[in-house]
């Protein structure tokens, strides 16, 4: 409506970069770490820096909607989408979500909070139905939710596929309404999943306001036949409606094209729906005229470049094994086609990168494609290493491999693990010719690295036959160069796990995978999913349960060698927790100090934590407020949040499961308005 200095409503993908359809070279662009790789940080500047890049991108693109950024928890490591998201703590997952919020919308577009609610598998994604006390829902994934959005403020939610008590989220009164609108005082658009529309009246009552993908439902819920049948609109009504077109008035045709007002639902209702999509764009200047120009690639990888060095997580470095000496004569690389580039994840976020699938894949839709991106940590290494003698082997040829590994002073094995929208993992294992090949490669050579390209947890029945072990997720376009700089010690690794590795599916909630039933007369039906953790999710969990994991939440090696003292515990308006941070190496190196709470009946919760950078020898003191939220009740009786007053316990720690240093603290009785955030 530009007479009215509304430009159209341009929307496109983008968790990590501006999303492609299919190979056409004029959708390459910046392909960032997966979400989960960023969050691996613990860094909230970086987030935001984060979200400024792939907005800007976006804005360059000529959009101004991004459908990013998700803030569902990971309750399932083997989740098809995990890699779009920001772990499995809900202050973590918040912070970050609302701090990716503020940088993307700081380009004038709307950022997209998503999938609300309780969306963490893919199977049976529009059938399940989830079952879980509304209480455990709050205090767990509607926290990080709403952390998310009164921090960053978005202008549009995403509903979500699957049901939740009884209802489809995008005509759920309970999420939309009573929780969005009336707890949380969300001013901003509710926008359906692609597909994820099932009627009319029942969503626009529950306060959806656009219907996304129509082409995905099986029929069209806010069409112009659909809404007048779902209408009580007077004969006078449908008159001012009528009038409205006439004279062109905003509100009108901000919903319908002319055509379809004459069947259109009363004034009133067409306002409530339309109001909250116009906020939306106008609070963040969204509705300004595009101006479309080059992507800047430059900024982009810088950005890229610093999102993947903060996340990427040593796990093991035995012996030191770790960084690689410059000096060694010959570095066996081996597998995950290091030699090309770095994987990414699959579906709706594909990234067509800059130089195009560095593994061609056949078809042009390039959502259903693995993507590789060209980033080779091979040619990395080589350049950051001239005189070392770097070879390569296709992980194909196992007898070459291990012939490689045994002539070598040291090796580097890549393996690599698509995942994508749509489906999700079967198991946490690796592939039997994965695992043979570690195996295999451990055996011939003493010093192996092995470097995981996972979207995240994986099986390691061979970690202790390998020196050292390197996470590092997805990581974009600059994951390879970050690759090589930590493996060389040009980069000090500071990345934490922003989720459990567990030892076993079998520790898990649910050891097995939902089963969807079949599709009734090509229709779907609905099954129940018990969320009995409740609250519990990730290492809340497995404290619960007594349950021993491979790698704790929050955990991450350094080069550099970080001691904790001197904690002291306030318990004044604000409860926080000081520590000092000494760094007892001749290395700089940034550490990740967490705080957990736990006491009154309730277990650990992560209740702050600062990200701090500790010079070589030097110390640092780091103030860390308690977030009382985490550690509070939500009741249903006055929808408001209570801490239990007595005595918690804090512990200030480099992992959830760390002993740390601890200190008691006494605290009051406490309401907190749960609207702000």
């Amino acid at each position: 409506m530009p007479e009215h200095g509304i430009a159209a409503i341009t929307e496109t993908d983008g968790t990590i970069g501006v999303g492609a359809r299919t190979q056409d070279a004029r959708y390459e662009s910046t392909a960032y770490p997966a979400a989960l790789a960023s969050a691996a940080s613990w860094n909230p500047t970086l987030l935001e820096a984060l979200g400024h890049s792939v907005g800007r991108d976006a804005r360059d693109r000529g959009f101004n909607v991004l459908l990013s950024g998700g803030a569902n928890l990971t309750r399932d490591p083997r989740g098809g989408r995990n890699f779009e998201y920001l772990g499995e703590d809900p202050l973590l997952a918040g912070r970050l979500a609302g701090y990716y919020t503020r940088g993307v919308q700081s380009n004038h577009i709307v950022a997209t909070i998503k999938h609300f609610a309780l969306n963490p598998y893919e199977t049976g994604r529009t059938q399940y139905d989830v079952s879980i006390p509304r209480d455990a829902a709050m205090e767990s994934d509607l926290l990080a939710f709403n952390i998310a959005l009164h921090l960053g403020k978005p202008g549009a939610v995403m509903c979500a596929y699957n049901m939740v008590w009884g209802s489809h989220s995008c005509e759920s009164k309970p999420l939309l309404h009573d929780i969005l609108r009336k707890q949380w005082h969300y001013p901003g658009y509710v926008m359906s999943d692609w597909g994820a529309v099932h009627s009319t009246k029942a969503s626009i009552e529950a306060g959806l306001n656009q219907e996304s993908g129509a082409e995905f439902d099986t029929a069209i819920g806010f069409g112009g036949t659909a809404m007048l049948q779902a209408s009580s609109a007077s004969a006078a009504a449908l008159k001012r409606i009528a009038d409205a077109k006439t004279k062109g008035t905003l509100f009108a045709r901000a919903f319908y094209a002319p055509a379809q007002l004459k069947q259109g639902v009363s004034d009133e209702t067409l306002r409530t729906m339309v109001r909250p999509i116009l906020y939306g764009l106008l609070a963040n200047g969204a509705e300004q005229p595009i101006q479309t120009k080059p992507v800047d690639r430059d900024a982009g990888y810088k950005t890229a470049l610093e999102a993947a060095q903060q996340g990427i997580v040593l796990l093991k470095n035995d012996k030191a094994a770790l960084p690689l000496s410059k000096s060694l004569k010959t570095i066996a690389v081996i597998g995950g086609h290091a030699d090309k580039g770095v994987i990414s994840g699959g579906g709706s976020p594909t990234v067509l990168p800059f130089g195009g699938n560095a593994i061609p894949q056949k078809g042009s839709e390039i959502m259903s494609q693995q993507v590789w991106v060209p980033s080779s940590p091979l040619a990395y290494l080589k350049r950051l290493a001239p005189k070392a003698d770097i070879s390569f082997t296709d992980e194909a040829d196992l007898k070459q491999a291990e012939a490689s590994a045994r002539k070598a002073d040291a090796v580097v094995l890549f393996i690599a693990q698509w995942s994508t929208e749509g489906r999700d993992r079967a198991s946490l294992s690796l592939t039997e010719a994965q695992n043979r090949l570690i195996a295999t490669v451990a055996q011939a050579n003493p010093n192996v690295t092995v470097v995981l390209e996972t979207e995240g947890p994986v099986a390691m029945p061979w970690l202790d036959k390998v020196k050292a072990v390197v996470q590092a997720w997805y990581p974009g376009v600059a994951g390879g160069e970050a690759i090589a700089q930590i493996l060389l010690g040009d980069v000090n690794p500071s990345g934490h796990l922003p989720l459990s590795f567990p030892l076993s599916v079998n520790d898990l909630p649910r050891p097995k995978l939902p089963v969807a039933p079949p599709l009734t007369e090509g229709r779907p039906e609905s099954f129940k999913l018990i969320f009995n953790e409740g609250a519990d999710v990730g290492y809340r969990w497995f404290a619960r349960s007594n349950k021993e994991v491979l790698f704790p939440f929050g955990y991450g090696l350094s080069y550099s060698r970080f001691t904790y003292d001197n904690l002291v515990v306030k318990a004044d308006d604000q409860p926080s927790a000081q520590v000092t941070v000494q760094n007892d190496s001749g290395r700089d190196g940034s550490d990740v100090v967490q705080l957990y709470a736990e006491g009154q009946g309730t277990g650990p919760r992560l209740v702050g934590w600062q990200r701090v950078d500790v010079p070589a020898h030097q110390k640092r003191d780091v103030s860390i407020p308690v977030d009382l939220q985490t550690i509070a009740r939500f009741s249903q009786h006055d929808n408001r949040w209570h801490v239990t007053p007595g005595n918690y316990q804090l512990r200030v720690a480099p992992s959830a499961t760390d002993k740390g240093l601890t200190g008691t603290i006494l605290l009051k009785g406490t309401t907190i308005d749960g609207s702000k955030g």
